[in-house]
């Protein structure tokens, strides 16, 4: 859990610097995940063709039908379904956040694979920084959440038989409260970022992209 540590300090950083201190240790594992997986999915696309190749048609015909639409709205909404999952997984004691960091960090380097390296980024650059990093606080806030999780199932295995249960249970969720808290917090910053990310790929990205490819 938190301990009276966070309670006593929690105010002693400024916001983001106090929410990068306390979540250091998530934040860090799940960017070493997701660019991991990243990098994995660049070097190996050739191993990993069979398994990839026809989620990216998919995603080629669906831009090309008309089904994904390059707008503001889809692109959040599809999106933050990814951070939600990414997120709300994490209550299996992390393991499904770690499968959605992996799995979105391996399809990224895959696809990247499949296009000039400096068209492709070129053209995700300008919402790829904060598409990205959305995606690996949502998986920080996933481990939070994990590690939430892990302390109230260790907390009620210490429930004492000669107090009242109900009050044992109020109470470990009282001391708890404060990191699932936390893990929320986590998550609407990953989201601001997503609908900042969404916004500059639909309004901006190509427009970018094609100045400064005839610049160059």
């Amino acid at each position: 859990m938190l301990d009276r540590n966070y309670l006593d300090n929690k105010d002693q950083y400024g916001f983001f610097t106090g929410i990068y201190k306390r979540n250091e240790i998530f934040l860090i594992a799940s960017a070493a995940i997701f660019f991991g997986s990243m990098f994995a999915g660049y070097l190996l696309s050739g191993m990993i063709d069979q398994f990839l190749a026809g989620t990216l048609k998919s995603v080629k015909e669906g831009v090309s039908n008309g089904q994904i639409q390059l707008t503001t709205l889809y692109i959040f909404t599809n999106n933050i379904k990814i951070a939600l999952f990414t997120y709300t997984s994490g209550v299996i004691f992390g393991l499904g956040s770690i499968g959605y960091l992996f799995f979105n960090g391996l399809f990224i380097g895959y696809t990247a694979s499949k296009f000039s390296i400096g068209d492709f980024i070129i053209f995700t650059l300008p919402h790829g920084v904060f598409e990205i990093a959305g995606i690996i606080i949502s998986g920080a806030a996933g481990f939070r959440l994990a590690s939430c999780v892990v302390h109230i199932i260790r907390d009620a295995t210490r429930i004492k038989r000669y107090m009242p249960a109900g009050e044992q249970i109020g109470q470990i969720l009282h001391v708890n409260y404060w990191e699932f808290k936390e893990s929320i917090l986590l998550f609407v910053i990953a989201a601001v970022l997503i609908f900042i990310a969404a916004i500059i790929e639909a309004n901006f990205t190509i427009a970018w992209g094609n100045y400064i490819k005839s610049m160059i």
